[in-house]
């Protein structure tokens, strides 16, 4: 059955009301890395209103401890589960796609900051605020939005198509890799040879990714000497150490930022490394030389790198840097979270060339390819199978940050290419409209 691209774009336009209040409820379902469920629960029913069954894939460390791609967890399993839900044709006559995003959301920060309380949506101007507006539930109602939308016009894929849902892609990418685990390892419904290809519908403002950035975890937690402030001088502060160890890891950031240090895909990137000091705990008393600091920093490096030889670049440089300050300051590392080796993309397979014709098919034009200075749970496809991904999906503004929102208008573009891709990806046979 032919269908034009204008159908299919009219048939999105029909369902604004609908991606609307759908990303507004997943929204307002709070689910901060490690506590996801409300999220997940959200997207049971959401699956099911589109008659399709999701099936829980149980976070298990034990099952996934000794996979090259494991990230040492932040949070315990504690029975949280990803969803995997598959709209399975009688007759599978095109080829199958995954489209894979995450439940999780990062913390918002002071709610005093946001013009609105983070998790009651609301829409201004075109565009959809709170947290996790953009990253990333937007792009997972916009494939929702693209299945709905070719059902609505009495049509169906004619192969496989998967739903995946997954835990903890902002702390350590453990729920992707539990996922690609029970489909490799065939512990539900599903199997790994079900897809053909997989999207994630990341808020890369519509383009495809080409490259990411490895990324890891790192905690430094410093021991001093305490003392009285008037007698400081028979203290060892280990919070001034710790300031001095961040100066020194921002000269290896710049060093790795050097142009002649890059890789191709990453010469035009403006600052494709970045060392980001996320957290730092310390001290006991103002008028008191204090006895520990713990700082917890995001690292990144390129894809020729491993995330094995990154851990042994910068503990060096920590330990050489505490050594020169004060023989008598103790400094232990611990990695938890990120262990995500960087990736690169092949744009130029089957299924990648389809998306991008789908989306110059909506637009007019060939989608801009980006490298990335995040890391995405794309590594885990393209690291652990032979399934052909990327990233696409909408324009969204200040994630992470305050006032997270996404554009509208780009969802339902993004919708309306995803169900271009599966029309011409997947096929489409006739179905009863529902």
């Amino acid at each position: 059955m032919r269908l034009e691209t204008t159908q299919i774009a009219a048939a999105v336009e029909a369902l604004e009301t609908y991606m609307v209040e759908t990303l507004s409820g997943f929204v307002r379902a709070e689910s901060p890395s490690g506590a996801e469920e409300p999220a997940a629960r959200f997207m049971e029913h959401a699956l099911r209103d589109l008659g399709l069954e999701p099936e829980r894939i149980v976070l298990d460390t034990e099952q996934l401890k000794d996979l090259p791609l494991f990230a040492c967890p932040c949070f315990p399993d504690n029975g949280r589960y990803n969803l995997l839900a598959r709209h399975v044709p009688e007759q599978s006559t095109g080829r199958s796609v995954m489209f894979n995003g995450h439940l999780d959301v990062v913390p918002t920060g002071p709610q005093s900051m946001w013009s609105q309380h983070p998790f009651d949506p609301v829409v201004k101007d075109g565009w959809l605020y709170g947290r996790g507006s953009g990253d990333m539930k937007a792009g997972i109602v916009c494939s929702l939005v693209a299945f709905k939308a070719l059902r609505s016009l009495g049509v169906e894929p004619a192969a496989t198509v998967g739903f995946n849902a997954v835990l903890s892609e902002e702390i350590d990418g453990n729920g992707s890799l539990a996922t690609i685990h029970a489909l490799k390892n065939a512990l539900g419904k599903a199997k790994l040879t079900d897809f053909q290809a997989a999207i994630i519908p990341e808020p890369f403002g519509e383009t495809l990714l080409s490259a990411q950035v490895g990324v890891i975890w790192l905690f430094i937690e410093l021991t001093g000497r305490p003392a009285h402030v008037a007698y400081m001088e028979k203290g060892v502060n280990p919070i001034e150490a710790g300031i001095a160890v961040v100066a020194d890891l921002k000269e290896l950031e710049a060093e790795w930022n050097a142009p002649e240090n890059r890789p191709e895909l990453f010469k035009d990137v403006p600052h494709p490394i970045n060392f980001n000091l996320g957290t730092i705990n310390g001290g006991e008393w103002n008028s008191s030389v204090p006895c520990a600091c713990t700082l917890g920093l995001r690292l990144s490096f390129y894809p020729d790198m491993s995330p094995e030889e990154a851990r042994r670049i910068v503990s060096e440089r920590v330990r050489a840097t505490v050594a020169r300050l004060n023989s008598a300051l103790e400094v232990k590392l611990r990695f938890e979270g990120h262990n995500a080796p960087g990736s690169v993309f092949d744009l130029d397979t089957p299924a990648m060339r389809t998306l991008a014709q789908a989306h110059a098919k909506v637009t007019g034009a060939e989608p801009e390819r980006i490298a990335c200075t995040a890391t995405t749970d794309a590594r885990h496809f393209q690291l652990m199978t032979d399934i052909p991904v990327t990233c696409y999906g909408p324009i969204a503004k200040d994630i992470h940050g305050i006032d997270e929102c996404v554009s509208i208008e780009s969802m339902k573009r993004v919708a309306t290419t995803m169900a271009q891709f599966m029309v011409d990806w997947c096929g489409v046979q006739k179905v009863e409209k529902t």
